[in-house]
């Protein structure tokens, strides 16, 4: 899988991946009320809009965020469900009814409390209760958005790839068999991808409100960059290939060009050697013409002697010729008076 499909599988999960945190104008009337009522004695004024926020705002962002205001919504109501406004200091020690005196804590440790302060131990421990309410909220959603996300990666994959080990079987340098598994083991890589992407864009986005609100902005161009990424690995597939191709051939060129410099060096030996041969033939021929020539038989086979001198100097047997006797024929020896 090349760096490229990786790339747009990232890119295309966190575009499509889209975190809305509830604001108090889309909430139900009744959760309204209860943000601006909660905790507040009868006959006490209710807490301002301002503050009826600020309330909101007290909930760990995970467990007001969804995919959309009506889940947002809907997550927000539940979360509340078990909760009162617990008052750090309570209203018989002179406590108000603002959001900086409130805690969102279960109902049954309310209760257990009665009308004692809320004690720094207590505080801590509603403090780390909101923290992992906020990290299981935001996991909770990045698992929900990762199938999704598993989708888009590899759905971003499995087109490229496929082109990719076509063009390498049409190369020869791959089997169908093989890339099918090449196809199959990028598009899971590339669902992977998208799937750990999807979660983590998710889970960090619902966790922190600013960072929901920057990806809702970007995600437009996201989903633009994921597009012209495309476009430029199919592009650069075909580049890639046509590369390949060229330098094939280029490689086949050069080993014929090498082949013909091997024959041609071969016909310079043999020529070479040729014209040596031809050099030898003609100083030989010029011996044979230029020497003296006795009368008689003596004279013959004096000439013949020499010649089968020069026939063996040359490497010229019997047997490449029958003129050429084995034995060199010997002149009777002269009388002495």
């Amino acid at each position: 899988m090349s760096n490229d499909s990786e790339r747009n599988s990232a890119v295309n999960a966190a575009a499509t991946n889209s975190i809305e945190h509830i604001q108090l104008q889309d909430l139900p009337v009744n959760a309204v009320r209860r943000l601006h009522k909660g905790g507040v004695r009868s006959g006490e004024p209710l807490r301002t809009r301002v503050e009826a926020q600020e309330m909101l705002n007290k909930i760990p962002p995970s467990q007001r965020a969804g995919i959309d205001s009506t889940e947002a919504g809907q997550n927000t109501q539940k979360y509340l469900s078990d909760k009162h406004a617990s008052h750090v200091k309570p209203h018989s020690k002179g406590g108000s009814n603002h959001p900086k005196n409130i805690k969102w804590e279960n109902a049954k440790d309310n209760i257990a409390r009665g009308g004692k302060p809320m004690s720094w131990q207590e505080q801590m421990r509603l403090d780390a209760k909101w923290h992992f309410d906020n990290l299981a909220g935001g996991v909770k959603a990045g698992i929900k958005a990762a199938p999704f996300g598993t989708a888009i990666g590899a759905a971003t994959t499995a087109p490229f790839s496929m082109l990719t080990n076509a063009l390498r079987v049409i190369r020869g340098e791959i089997s169908p068999q093989q890339a099918g598994v090449e196809t199959l083991k990028d598009t899971l890589v590339g669902g992977a991808v998208g799937g750990t992407t999807a979660f983590a864009v998710t889970t960090v986005a619902t966790m922190c409100p600013p960072i929901a609100i920057a990806l809702t902005a970007v995600s437009p161009a996201l989903a633009v960059i994921g597009t012209a990424g495309m476009i430029h690995e199919f592009f650069n597939i075909l580049n890639e290939h046509k590369q390949v191709v060229r330098a094939y051939y280029e490689s086949l060129t050069q080993q014929e060009l090498g082949r013909l410099q091997e024959i041609e060096n071969e016909l310079i030996y043999e020529h070479k050697k040729n014209l040596e041969f031809l050099a030898k033939a003609k100083l030989v021929n010029e011996q044979i013409t230029n020497r003296p020539i006795l009368p008689g038989i003596e004279g013959a086979v004096k000439r013949y002697q020499e010649s089968a001198a020069i026939a063996k100097s040359l490497g010229l047997t019997s047997a490449h010729s029958e003129l050429l006797a084995d034995f060199i024929p010997q002149l009777p020896p002269k009388n002495k008076k």
